[in-house]
């Protein structure tokens, strides 16, 4: 089940890369950025029946939000702040389970620094692009999301588990690549960098679950 899982979540990601991000059709955007993580979502069910436990339980809520913040940011008069709540959300419920599976793992003054370095350099690239679409409001939700994200990583690396700190990983640069695109200046196609990444990072939480 779990290798036909992942079979269907790569071909619906890929689909998604070509028609809805490369031909730019809006219809197959619609239906095939929720498709995809609904197969991520199921999963992680698939993990939860196998595994029953908080940990699983947790990275499933953490993706349902994520499932929401996407319809939220498909809407096509926009509600980004809603959606970045919904993310925001989700990765509050992905810290808890990475704290549910921390353990002693070196090079933890390391990750710490680089964390805070990074998030730095990311929000002072941002800033000017915030405040001028959405003030003080947004500039306040973007810190709290970027403190939230950084946190996500840094619990996922004292998990010592490979998957879930590559998937917490990408999900940073998915979302760093798609806070350059809107506030700074877009990438040439750089809507293929953010779902991919966003795609593989759901999917290696969703896989880590029961694994």
């Amino acid at each position: 089940m779990i290798l036909f899982l992942s079979i269907v979540t790569l071909v619906s990601g890929l689909a998604y890369l070509w028609l809805a991000v490369y031909k730019d059709r809006q219809l197959w955007k619609l239906l095939l950025k929720p498709g995809t993580m609904i197969w991520i979502i199921l999963l992680a069910v698939v993990g939860v029946v196998k595994e029953p436990g908080s940990y699983g339980w947790l990275i499933l809520i953490g993706l349902l939000f994520s499932l929401v913040g996407d319809f939220f940011l498909m809407l096509p008069w926009g509600r980004f702040i809603q959606g970045l709540f919904s993310f925001f959300c989700a990765h509050l419920c992905y810290v808890a389970a990475f704290f549910l599976e921390m353990k002693k793992n070196s090079g933890g003054i390391g990750i710490t620094l680089a964390l805070i370095l990074l998030s730095g350099v990311v929000f002072y690239f941002l800033r000017s692009g915030i405040q001028e679409e959405g003030g003080r409001r947004l500039q306040w939700a973007v810190i709290a999301y970027i403190l939230v994200i950084s946190l996500m990583v840094w619990s996922a690396w004292f998990t010592g588990s490979s998957w879930i700190f590559a998937g917490a990983l990408l999900f940073y640069l998915s979302d760093a690549i798609l806070g350059w695109n809107r506030f700074v200046h877009p990438f040439p196609r750089g809507d293929f960098g953010v779902m991919s990444t966003y795609f593989a990072a759901q999917y290696l939480l969703a896989l880590s679950v029961g694994i």
